[in-house]
């Protein structure tokens, strides 16, 4: 079971990764990484206003990232370092689940603001 665990953490620490990449491109290059924003039925050529989806999105992806970071890094350190205190490791995963839930919320809302 604990192998199932270390994958999770791996999984959410890849996925804060990819998401501060898509970060990084989409405030370095001005590129928007649609797979981690919005689904695939999306058309990002028929965004009504793409500079202001930009600016509503960046500080959410940014966050998500961070937290999905931490948290898949918390788990890891869990599993192989030294144990973390339940309190602390619950805390990290309510509020990473929350920040995950709020994310999904703000990406579909996005996407009906700018399409």
């Amino acid at each position: 079971m604990d192998n199932v665990w270390s994958i999770m953490d791996l999984l959410f620490a890849g996925a804060g990764l990819y998401a501060l990449y898509a970060y990084y491109l989409l405030k370095t290059k001005g590129e928007i990484t649609t797979s981690i924003l919005m689904s695939k039925d999306v058309d990002i050529r028929k965004c009504k206003d793409i500079e202001g989806y930009k600016v509503f999105v960046a500080p959410k992806i940014l966050i998500f990232g961070a937290a999905a970071l931490l948290y898949g890094i918390l788990g890891l350190v869990n599993s192989y370092v030294s144990p973390v205190p339940g309190v602390l490791y619950t805390a990290a995963m309510v509020l990473f689940f929350v920040i995950l839930i709020w994310f999904a919320f703000q990406t579909k809302k996005g996407v009906q603001m700018f399409w």
